[in-house]
């Protein structure tokens, strides 16, 4: 199924439930699509003006959180695969993919894996974060059709309205 809304644009299987938050307008808000298996694939944007200053690119973005997350005392392992940066019509894409241990004292340890993509979307001005959330332990039998979508992700602002 071809899913649009927010001039954001993908492709994804037919049998995915589709959330849109409430508060979600085009400048900033949430899309979740739950697989049959109930992983979550998330849409979150904001104001890009909010994360410019600190990081110009991007890449620069991408770059600062992890090493922000290598300096936090509660993340005992992380392993970094990151994708190619790449610029087309007013838009910066990052995709990349991490899995960490997290421990707070006095709590069991968690282990996360995270493939997404990361965008500044110029035209618009919208800071773009879409991402999977799964436990690298367990089997994710939607893996593959998770990354399929990430794929086809799209951002139609310059190309649909102008602002």
């Amino acid at each position: 199924m071809r899913f649009s809304c927010y001039d954001f644009n993908m492709v994804l299987p037919n049998d995915w439930k589709v959330t849109i938050d409430k508060k979600s307008q085009y400048g900033s808000g949430i899309i979740s699509f739950i697989t049959p298996k109930g992983i979550a694939l998330d849409i979150v944007w904001e104001n890009l003006d909010r994360y410019k200053a600190k990081a110009p690119t991007v890449e620069v973005f991408i770059n600062n959180y992890f090493d922000e997350m290598k300096k936090n005392r509660n993340i005992k392992s992380l392993e970094v695969v990151k994708g190619t940066p790449t610029t087309a019509d007013e838009h910066e894409t990052f995709p990349h993919e991490f899995t960490y241990k997290y421990k707070q004292p006095l709590s069991r340890g968690v282990s996360l894996k995270i493939v997404g993509l990361s965008m500044y979307c110029l035209h618009s001005n919208r800071f773009v974060v879409l991402y999977s959330r799964t436990d690298p332990k367990k089997e994710n039998p939607d893996e593959a059709a998770i990354r399929d979508a990430i794929k086809t992700f799209e951002c139609l602002c310059n190309k649909n309205a102008k602002l």
